[in-house]
C-alpha cells in the first residue's frame, strides 16, 4: 500500500493541513469519496468493498509515517485472506480496518471527534452500520496481533484507549491487586479514572465481591485463570456488562505474557551480567596491571631523558608521547568497560560520545542521529546497545578506511533500532566473521550474541569496495513489574 493508491482528491485536500489525528473539516471530504467510488453507494444496496476503499475511509490524514510498517504488514495479512477465501469479503474488510486501526493507535491515542466520522466512512465502505462497525473494530483491535509484539504496558495502555475510544466507557482504569493493601491503578483513561469510587470498585472484584451496580462497573482480569487486575470502566449506558467482560478477557493473554517476561528477563539479566562481569574484571585488570606498568615505563623514560645529552633528546620525546597516548588509549578501555559508568549516562550521550572519540582520534566525519525516548529499556538492553556501537567504532578505526560514518539510534514503542554505516573498504562478511571466531577476535560475534540473548536481532551487510551497516533491533520488552536495575551488580 503506498500513498499513490489513495484517491487524488482526498490526498489533495490532505497536504497543507495541520498534522495530528483529527481534522474534522475532513470528515465530509472523506465520507463524500467514499460515497462517490464505493461499488453500489449510488443503488443504495450495500457496497461491495475491496481493501483500497477502506483504506481510503481512514483517509491520508490518518496515515502516519511512523505506524507505516504496521499499516503494511496489516495490508499483507489482509491479501493473504482474501487469497485464502477466494475473494474480499465483509469479514476479511473489518479484519483489515482493525489492524490498521489498532497499528495507528500504537503511535498515539484515538479520540471520540476522530473516531466518529471514520466509523460513518468504514460503516459506507462495508455496507454496516457505525454502531456494528464500532463492535467489530473493538473486538478486533482488542486482540490485534500487534499487541503482542509491544511491551505490555504499551499494549494495556492501547487496549484501554480503544476501549474508551470505541465503546460507551467514558472513562477506564485498570487496578493490581496487593496483599493486605488497596490496590494500585496501573492505567486510567480519563480525569477521573482513578477516583475512590473506582478504587472501591476494583477493590471488591479482586475480594470476589460483586459491586452495586451503577454507571461506574469492573470486571476481573485474570492471569493463569487466577484474578491479577480488576478493569473498571465509567459507562452512558447500564448495558455493557458483555463488552466489559470481552475487555477482560482481552487483556488476560497480555497479562500472561507479562509474567513470562518477567521470568526471561530474569534470566536474560543473570546472562548478560555473567559477560559485564568479565569485562568489568578485565577493566580492573587494565587499571590495576597494565596502567601501572605503563605508568611506571613513562617515569623511567622521564629519568632515562634527564640524563641523556641534549642531541638525543627528541628520540625519548617521541618515545614519551607514544607512552603517553598508550596510557591515554588504555585508560579510555579501562573506563569503557566498565557497565556501571555506563548505567550511569544517557543512551544519548554514550553514543555521542562514542561519535566524538572517533571523529577525535581518526579525523573520520561522523555523524549521528538519536531520536526518541530510551529511558524505558532495561540495563542489559542499554548495554547490549552500548558494547555494539563501541565495537563498530573500534572496527571503523582500526579496519575500514572509511571517510565518513554515519550512527542512527531511534527508540519507538515497540523496538530501539540501530544502524551504523561507513563509506570504508567492506569485506567479505561470513568468511570475515568466521575468521575472526576462529582467532578469539569477538567483538560484533559477541555483539550479536548479545542482541540474541534479549529477543533481538543482528545483521552486518557489507562487500569488498563498501560500504558496511550493523543494524540492530532491540524489541522493548520490559515486564510490568520488572526488577529495577540501575545497575548490574559486579561483586566478585
Amino acid at each position: 500500500m503506498t500513498a499513490d493508491s489513495l484517491l487524488p482528491s482526498t490526498a489533495h485536500a490532505s497536504r497543507g493541513r495541520a498534522g495530528g489525528w483529527g481534522d474534522a473539516h475532513l470528515s465530509a471530504d472523506l465520507t463524500a469519496e467514499v460515497r462517490l467510488h464505493a461499488p453500489g453507494a449510488r443503488s443504495g444496496r450495500p457496497a461491495r468493498c475491496d481493501l483500497g476503499s477502506v483504506e481510503r475511509a481512514f483517509g491520508r490524514h490518518f496515515f502516519d509515517q511512523r505506524a507505516r510498517s504496521g499499516v503494511e504488514a496489516a495490508r499483507t495479512r489482509a491479501d493473504r485472506l482474501r487469497d485464502a477465501a477466494g475473494g474480499m469479503t465483509e469479514s476479511i474488510g473489518m479484519t483489515f480496518a482493525s489492524d490498521v486501526f489498532a497499528s495507528l493507535a500504537v503511535e498515539r491515542p484515538w479520540r471520540s471527534h476522530d473516531v466518529r466520522p471514520l466509523l460513518g466512512n468504514i460503516g459506507d465502505t462495508l455496507g454496516l452500520a457505525p454502531e456494528q462497525v464500532s463492535m467489530q473494530l473493538l473486538i478486533g483491535c482488542l486482540r490485534a496481533p500487534q499487541l503482542f509484539e509491544l511491551p505490555p504496558l504499551t499494549a494495556l495502555e492501547i487496549q484501554l484507549s480503544v476501549l474508551v475510544a470505541l465503546s460507551p466507557a467514558v472513562e477506564a482504569s485498570l487496578w493490581l491487586g496487593q496483599p493486605d493493601k488497596a490496590p494500585i491503578c496501573l492505567l486510567a483513561q480519563g480525569e477521573t479514572a482513578t477516583t475512590r469510587r473506582f478504587r472501591t470498585v476494583a477493590r471488591e472484584i479482586l475480594e470476589g465481591r460483586q459491586p452495586e451496580r451503577g454507571l461506574i462497573i469492573g470486571a476481573a482480569v485474570r492471569r493463569w485463570q487466577r484474578p491479577w487486575a480488576a478493569l473498571v470502566i465509567r459507562v452512558r449506558s447500564r448495558d455493557v456488562e458483555a463488552l466489559l467482560e470481552e475487555a477482560a478477557s482481552a487483556i488476560s493473554p497480555v497479562a500472561e505474557r507479562d509474567f513470562l517476561l518477567e521470568r526471561t528477563a530474569e534470566r536474560e539479566r543473570l546472562l548478560v551480567s555473567a559477560g559485564e562481569r568479565r569485562l568489568s574484571r578485565l577493566g580492573f585488570d587494565l587499571h590495576d596491571g597494565a596502567l601501572q606498568h605503563v605508568a611506571t615505563l613513562g617515569a623511567d623514560v622521564h629519568r632515562v631523558r634527564t640524563e641523556l645529552p641534549a642531541h638525543l633528546k627528541p628520540t625519548l620525546d617521541s618515545l614519551a608521547e607514544g607512552v603517553s597516548e598508550l596510557d591515554r588509549v588504555l585508560r579510555e578501555l579501562a573506563h569503557s568497560l566498565e557497565p556501571a559508568s555506563l548505567l550511569r549516562r544517557p543512551l544519548a550521550g554514550v553514543v555521542e560520545a562514542e561519535a566524538a572519540n572517533l571523529r577525535e582520534r581518526t579525523g573520520i566525519d561522523v555523524r549521528t542521529r538519536v531520536l526518541g525516548d530510551f529511558s524505558a529499556m532495561t540495563a542489559s538492553q542499554k548495554i547490549a546497545v552500548i558494547r555494539v556501537v563501541q565495537e563498530a567504532c573500534a572496527n571503523v578505526r582500526e579496519h575500514s578506511g572509511a571517510a565518513s560514518v554515519e550512527i542512527v539510534l531511534t527508540a519507538s514503542r515497540s523496538c530501539v533500532d540501530l544502524q551504523i554505516t561507513d563509506d570504508g573498504d567492506g569485506f567479505e562478511v561470513a568468511r570475515t566473521l568466521q575468521d575472526a571466531a576462529q582467532r578469539g577476535r569477538l567483538g560484533l560475534v559477541g555483539g550479536s550474541e548479545r542482541v540474541r540473548l534479549l529477543g533481538g536481532t543482528f545483521d552486518v551487510r557489507s562487500r569488498v569496495g563498501g560500504p558496511t551497516t550493523v543494524s540492530v533491533i532491540v524489541p522493548r520488552w520490559q515486564p510490568l513489574a520488572a526488577v529495577g536495575e540501575s545497575s548490574l551488580q559486579l561483586a566478585y
